[in-house]
Formats: C-alpha cells, structure tokens, sequence
C-alpha cells in the first residue's frame, strides 16, 4: 500500500484557515478469493466464484481549533484525491473534547496471524476447496439432504497505523474458512487464520448433519413451563455473550444506557455468578481474532471484563478512556479470542440426562429486538429439539423467555462443553412454551 500522497494530504490541506493538528490513519488493505453454493449448486450466477481486492482508509482529524473530523475512503480517493477528502471532511467537523487523543510510538506484542496455505488460495489457488466441498457434498449425498447452501474462502491482508505523533505499525494476517447449511434449517462453519484439518471439518459436518435429521421428526406435544434447556453454543454466542458484551461497551456505561454503572466496576458485590469470569485474549496464534494492534493503534493484550462475577472494566476505546478515567482495553474481533468461564463444563451426555423433559435450544430470532439492559428476553426457537429419556426426541418450535441476568446468577446455571466448540453451551431453566 502506497500512502505518501495521503499522508502528505494531512499536511497541505488548509481549509477557510484551519489546518489538520493532529491525526491518525487506519488502513487496510485485503485480497480475497471464495465460491459460493446456493442450492446445493456451487459456482453458480448466484454464488459465483470471486476474486476482490479491496483498499479502505479509516481517518480521524483534530483542526487547529480543536474541532474533529471521521471518516473513510477507498482506493482511489486514498491514491488520488485524499486531499479532497479531508477538505470535505471539514464540513462535518464537531466538538468532541474526548476524541482529541492519537497514540504515540509502543511496545506492540507478536501473535501469529498468518498462514502460507491461506495465503496461496486467496491469490486464487481454488483446488484446494475441492475437498471440503467434496465433504459436504457426499454427507448431503449419504444422509439425503434436500440442499445446502453455503461458502468457502480465504484471505489474505495488511494493515497499517500512522499517526501524526510518531507511531507507524504496519502487520499482516490471512483468514480462512467454511460456512454450510443444510435443508435451509441449520448451519455450521469455521473460521481462523487458516483452514482447520479436514478431518475436524468432516466431525463439524457430522454434527450438523446429526442435528439435522433429528429437526425432521416432530417431538410429543407437551405444554408451556419452566424447564431444564440447554441453549447451543451458537445462541451463547448470538444472544448471551451479545448482552454482555452491549452493556460492557463504554458507550453504554458512560451513558448511564446500560446494565452496568461506572461506579460498579471494581466494587465488591459480583453482577454474575461468583464464579463466571469473561475476558479476552486477542494473542491467542492463530485465531480468527488474532491481532497485535487495534485500528487506533493500541498494543493488544488481554483484558478480564468480569472476574468472579465482577465487574472488573468496561470494553473501552480511547474517547471513552479519556472521558472515564480508565485505560484503553482490547476488544475481542472474533468469538475465539472471547472466553467464557467458569466451573468445569459438564458432557454433552450429562447435560441431556439433566435436562430430561426439557429442551437443546439451537438457534434464536429475533435477538437485536431484546431489552439488553433489563435482560428480559422472549426469543423465538424455531430450531429446538425435544429431551426426553434417551435423549433428542424431536423438533419442537418454541418461544423460550426469562431474564439472562437471572440465569447468569442462579446456582442451577451449568456450562456444557460441545465438541469442536469454543465457547460453551449453557443448561439454565426457563420458560419454553412449545
């Protein structure tokens, strides 16, 4: 990436006397290759293959006289009229005293982010998604899946940060992975900084074909209550860790908008379970979140939010860092590098034999129309399978409600460790009305 006429932007745009004080760029530049199936047809008009590249600017501006300016530009304003772009971007400047700071020179950690296969394929090496398609073709062949739809990809990028107080970081990464699904009722994939072995790709599938199946019988008709359910990685994921993650943002908490207050960050009285801790790790090699520096330009390193069910900081960027007090944290890019823990998880089988009468709840709608703050929920489950005795028993369609708060600190909260899954499942009680 070529960024002397940006950078020398910064310096020669004047507008109605103001000039550019100080600033910081993020720049990132990615080449991607991947093929799409849509009903089970792969390369089609509808999923085609696709080689993209792509080149995006992400700049923030303090004028002389202290106002501030965001914004974005693609290639060919950053190779060509990026001066054009920040006089522009002048019309929209605002007051924000906590916005004024940009990174100096730092420490930054190493993490291993990039991969050499991934990197090969996403310069269009596209023989080697034959196998995984190959995969998932023949489990959709063998088990008579109706159709699957899906995709496969990997890239490969660079990233930089420059700002106007001496910092100049500069990394690279690939990504690499897999999504199908099946029947057009469920999914499942994976995605890291390279391919995961084919063998753990064809276990995932097995999985996800094993649920499949078993969402065609129709479980007893039961009625409505409080039962034992265990909600899949995937809704932990999409709905629990969501919560969490909306009312640690500093935006939330400086606000007043959220669950949590500032002043009960590092107080005595836990929020959760006193043995539930949430923390990320962006320095784990390999992983999808992976990074050594973030898009402001700060060093990554791991951070607890909640420890022992207390709330130890919040997701905090530098605006708000200022604004609060605290220090800046990392924040997680991937769900791989954000940890939910807690008591040792208990089997998958232990938790069916738990959860005999209840419910394996496996994905949820309608998650963005929930109250975050109060934690009260009513979400739709229309992919959910029936526990009885020996286990799965059939689909139900169900609506499962209670609050996520309150099942985070009931001592009947249990985490269930799913194979090939890194986040855990979660055996709460709640109301399921089938």
């Amino acid at each position: 990436m070529n960024l002397e006429k940006l950078l020398a932007a910064l310096g020669d745009t004047r507008v109605k006397g103001r000039s550019i004080a100080a600033w910081s760029v993020y720049v990132g530049e990615t080449r991607r290759t991947s093929v799409g199936t849509k009903d089970a047809e792969t390369g089609s008009p509808h999923a085609p293959i696709t080689l993209a590249d792509s080149l995006t600017a992400r700049y923030k501006l303090i004028w002389d006289d202290g106002l501030v300016s965001r914004g974005a530009m693609e290639r060919r304003a950053i190779e060509r009229e990026a001066g054009t772009v920040f006089a522009t971007a002048r019309d929209a400047a605002y007051d924000d005293p906590d916005a004024i700071d940009v990174p100096g020179p730092a420490t930054f950690p190493d993490v291993a982010t990039e991969d050499m296969e991934a990197f090969a394929i996403a310069e269009g090496r596209v023989d080697a998604f034959a196998p995984r398609l190959a995969a998932i073709r023949e489990r959709v062949a063998r088990h008579g899946i109706r159709t699957w739809s899906g995709s496969i990809q990997a890239a490969h990028g660079r990233s930089r940060v420059v700002t106007s107080a001496g910092l100049d970081v500069a990394g690279r990464g690939t990504s690499a992975g897999w999504s199908a699904t099946l029947d057009g009722e469920l999914g499942a994939g994976h995605s890291a900084r390279r391919f995961e072995p084919i063998e753990d790709l064809e276990r995932r599938l097995d999985r996800l074909v094993e649920l499949v199946l078993a969402l065609r019988a129709p479980a007893t008709p039961r009625g409505p209550g409080v039962v034992p359910v265990i909600l899949h990685p995937d809704v932990v994921e999409d709905y629990v860790l969501g919560v969490l993650l909306h009312n640690l943002d500093a935006v939330q908490v400086a606000h007043g908008t959220g669950a949590f207050r500032i002043e009960q960050f590092a107080a005595e009285p836990p929020v959760l379970r006193d043995d539930l801790t949430l923390r990320t790790d962006p320095l784990v090699p390999m992983a999808a979140g992976a990074y050594r520096f973030s898009q402001e330009g700060l060093p990554a390193k791991a951070c607890a939010f909640i420890e022992r069910g207390r709330l130890i900081t919040p997701l905090v960027d530098l605006k708000y860092g200022r604004r609060l007090g605290l220090a800046p944290t990392s924040g997680p890019s991937a769900m791989d590098t954000l940890f939910l823990e807690g008591p040792p998880p208990i089997s998958h089988d232990d938790a069916l034999s738990f959860a005999v009468h209840g419910a394996l709840v496996l994905s949820v709608l309608g998650v963005h129309t929930q109250d975050f703050t109060s934690g009260d929920f009513s979400l739709s489950a229309p992919q959910t399978l029936a526990i009885g005795p020996k286990g799965l028993a059939g689909r139900l369609r169900a609506t499962i409600s209670g609050n996520i708060f309150d099942l985070l600190r009931s001592p009947e909260l249990k985490l269930v460790r799913f194979a090939g899954e890194h986040t855990p499942g979660l055996l709460v009680r709640c109301r399921l009305d089938p």
